[in-house]
């Protein structure tokens, strides 16, 4: 007993001697340490198309992004074989959320449609056209380039038959890059996708209308 009374009495005389010093100096153990973290936003950023096509309802969706990118926290570009979270920097929301937003809102500028539908709508929404985006992983090339890359597919609501299909690949940046470039290059190749898809649009509602 004796002996942790004595274990117990040094731990109070440190505790004491902790918060001697800390009186001293005007430090405190329970101080709150400042927040650094930063967030970032994607923009749309797409011009206005040559006409609206005010009697189009399009259909957006799904947009699907990897488990890994869809957060809240920012990914450090590293290196080939890493990708690290950071402490610090993050989206203002998960990206895939951001993702579909930004490429909605290009679009509505490009297009300038009646009506831009997001996945998933109803049977009753007049949807004519749809167009599905699915995001793939980002990767790092022998150049020290990074690259991401994302399948769209159009189609016809009516049918579902696809209409066209490609790939847009795009670039984030070579090396270690920070999360502003990220944040703008995404949001410029964000709106070079939104581009590529209403041209798409464009011809294949042109036909239809013909019809």
């Amino acid at each position: 007993m004796s002996g942790q009374m004595a274990d117990r009495a040094r731990v109070i005389r440190m505790a004491l001697v902790i918060l001697g010093v800390c009186a001293v100096t005007g430090c405190s153990v329970l101080e709150p340490k400042p927040d650094t973290s930063r967030y970032f936003l994607l923009r749309a950023v797409a011009e206005e198309g040559p006409a609206p096509l005010d009697d189009l309802v399009l259909g957006l969706g799904p947009v699907t992004v990897p488990d890994y990118l869809d957060r809240s926290e920012m990914l450090d570009l590293v290196g080939p074989y890493e990708l690290r979270y950071s402490a610090d920097n993050r989206w203002i929301e998960p990206l895939g959320g951001q993702l579909r937003q930004t490429l909605a809102d290009n679009l509505r500028t490009t297009l300038r449609p009646d009506a831009i539908v997001e996945y998933p709508w109803y049977t009753t929404d007049p949807v004519t056209l749809e167009v599905g985006v699915t995001f793939s992983a980002i990767r790092l090339d022998e150049g020290g380039v990074w690259r991401g890359s994302a399948t769209w597919v159009l189609r016809d609501a009516a049918t579902a038959r696809a209409l066209e299909r490609a790939d847009y690949d795009f670039e984030l940046g070579r090396d270690a890059v920070p999360p502003e470039d990220v944040a703008r290059r995404l949001s410029e190749e964000m709106a070079g996708l939104a581009a590529e898809i209403a041209a798409g649009v464009r011809r294949h509602h042109s036909a239809n209308q013909e019809r």
